[in-house]
């Protein structure tokens, strides 16, 4: 195939995808056009040049993307005279024009691939994709009526984010990064398995105002209103200064009416992993922090292992924080939007629970 054949698109298709992409109309418009002319050109010369280079189509939008984005970040804060004055320097002229087409080639021609087990179109993949896709759809339809229900949906959110981030991990294979995300969303798991009721919401809020403080993202003013209240509480409890960080984090399980300081601790596996009945998970998690702390486990265990140890734990962690989304969902919507969401719920989750009966256990 001739390897001469790319070229640049119409200026006014280009000024087009320009507004698409919120680029405002300017004089830049014509200088953009020339720069991504001339990147063309480079990307033809590596052809003529570089036999190794493999021949594909030119995706002209990703190589603008680049331009848009290199050019914005290099001119930002720049006057149009001082922008116009840079460009004729050829140093940062040319370093501009190679910079965007070696970015475009790593993604192009030359990306890592670390070797994948799963794409996005595996059932193991699509099936939780797309039913999480009408879920975060969903998710925004919630009558926010108080900072309580308004916090327990940011962490739904949040939970829902994590499982995106596994999907996208996996299939990229990088089944080990996968399974370190998956302990942080077995953290939220549990914690959002406690806080439903507004007595657990109102002190997991408290304690996140204390750990503002703690961390001084707060005025000193209110960091010091707030560390002469935790004293205080802590000295209620026969804490010392050294279960202040403890305290802080997992203080709010005083709330929860299973705790009991004689048996619970203040931390994720003798708090609130236990209360929140999910010690089957302890293994898993014990193993998922050795791997999120790069222990020699991590470095040399079968990637498959992993894959599946991920797989596993995923479709179960999301089917328990599915039914708390669920359960919110159809306290607060309108029963049309009710009676459609159910029909759907149970389409997408007889794909899930099939997917989930195939994934070898580990």
């Amino acid at each position: 195939m001739n390897k001469k054949i790319y070229t640049p698109i119409h200026k006014e298709d280009f000024r087009r995808l320009l507004r698409h992409y919120n680029v405002p109309e300017s004089i830049e418009d014509n200088i953009l056009y020339d720069l991504y002319s001339e990147s063309v050109e480079l990307l033809v010369a590596h052809h003529e040049t570089f036999d190794n280079i493999p021949y594909v189509n030119l995706d002209h939008q990703r190589l603008i993307l680049h331009l848009i984005h290199d050019y914005n970040y290099r001119m930002r804060n720049l006057e149009l005279n001082t922008r116009l004055e840079l460009l004729k320097n050829d140093l940062f002229h040319n370093k501009l024009i190679n910079v965007v087409v070696d970015k475009y080639g790593s993604s192009a021609f030359f990306k890592y691939d670390s070797g994948t087990y799963l794409t996005p179109f595996s059932m193991e993949i699509s099936t939780i994709n797309v039913y999480l896709n009408f879920i975060m759809l969903k998710l925004p339809l919630l009558p926010l009526e108080n900072r309580r229900m308004e916090l327990f949906a940011e962490l739904l959110r949040n939970a829902f984010s994590y499982i995106h981030t596994i999907t996208e991990l996996l299939v990229r294979g990088f089944e080990k990064e996968a399974f370190a995300t998956w302990r942080s969303l077995h953290e939220l798991e549990a914690t959002l398995l406690l806080i439903q009721d507004d007595k657990m919401l109102k002190a997991y809020e408290q304690h996140i105002l204390y750990s503002l403080a703690f961390n001084k993202l707060v005025p000193k003013a209110e960091c010091d209103r707030i560390f002469v209240e935790i004293k205080t509480k802590m000295k209620e409890l026969n804490l010392k200064s050294k279960d202040t960080k403890r305290f802080i984090e997992y203080g709010w399980l005083l709330a929860h009416q299973a705790f009991d300081m004689n048996i619970h601790k203040f931390n994720f596996r003798d708090g609130v992993q236990t209360i929140a009945k999910l010690e089957d998970k302890r293994e898993v998690y014990k193993l998922a922090s050795e791997v999120t702390h790069s222990s020699p486990v991590a470095l040399f265990t079968n990637r498959r292992y992993f894959l599946a140890m991920v797989l596993d734990n995923l479709y179960t962690t999301f089917l328990r924080i599915e039914a708390l989304f669920a359960e919110l969902y159809v306290q607060n919507v309108e029963k049309s939007e009710v009676d459609f969401y159910k029909i759907a719920r149970d389409i997408y989750l007889e794909d899930i629970k099939l997917v989930q009966s195939r994934i070898p256990r580990r």
